[in-house]
């Protein structure tokens, strides 16, 4: 979710309510905890901008959008007049872009945009493509003892749901990648009824031969000296 202050404001935005800095605001995590003086109004006003446009939208279009919200490590200052909505045009994943055009007087930042990503209930996880190559791959390195894994779609990745069992390929002949495949999705009035994505495949980490934090006491001693791979350690001969 990038956030993105621009001194121009274009495009055509739906003009909406400002949302109030308590009370009704919608205000869900990671905005409502963890924060030392308690919720920032800000960033629930933009969520709560950002929601109120999709609804408007998902009624219009029958989708069924949300709001994933704001990066909740940027900062900007309060808005001084309503906000406004309109969809994203330059991000990587579908967004909507929350922008304020005068900031309080005392701000040095007199106007500011942020891109919020949303999401939808009839969207494809990547974590689930993820698998499926992952799966396909595990099989290929049994039989041809390929020792690689799969990576996960790029993250800009937006699919609907498959409605059918996936099919997966290998991409080119290198084994770099595969293509997971949907012969028919879910029907949806922002997608198409199929799709192709791209999995990147990458080197498995080496097999080690000791789990050195199983051994403990360790018969071969595991220090920080050893070549590890996550939480495996190659072992040396005990020390004399």
């Amino acid at each position: 979710m990038s956030v993105l202050l621009r001194s121009a404001i274009g495009g055509a935005l739906l003009a909406l309510p400002f949302a109030a800095s308590a009370g009704g605001v919608l205000c869900e995590p990671p905005y409502n905890f963890g924060i030392k003086n308690g919720p920032d109004p800000v960033l629930c006003a933009i969520q709560a901008t950002a929601k109120r446009f999709l609804d408007q939208r998902n009624v219009a279009d029958k989708t069924d959008w949300r709001p994933l919200g704001p990066d909740y490590r940027s900062w900007v200052p309060p808005c001084r007049v309503p906000m406004k909505a309109a969809w994203a045009t330059n991000e990587p994943r579908k967004s909507v872009l929350v922008s304020c055009r005068r900031t309080i007087a005392s701000a040095h930042e007199r106007n500011w945009e942020i891109a919020v990503s949303v999401y939808s209930d009839s969207e494809q996880r990547l974590y689930d493509i993820h698998l499926a190559a992952e799966g396909f791959v595990r099989s290929e390195s049994r039989t041809g003892k390929l020792h690689r894994e799969a990576g996960y779609p790029r993250n800009e990745t937006l699919v609907p749901k498959c409605a059918v069992p996936f099919a997966v390929n290998w991409r080119d002949g290198t084994k770099n990648s595969v293509d997971v495949v949907c012969a028919k999705t879910v029907q949806t009035t922002w997608g198409k009824g199929k799709w192709r994505v791209a999995v990147p495949i990458e080197p498995a980490p080496a097999q080690t031969s000791i789990d050195c934090w199983a051994k403990i006491p360790a018969i071969a001693p595991c220090d920080d000296a050893w070549v590890t791979e996550g939480r495996k350690g190659v072992a040396r001969s005990p020390a004399a």
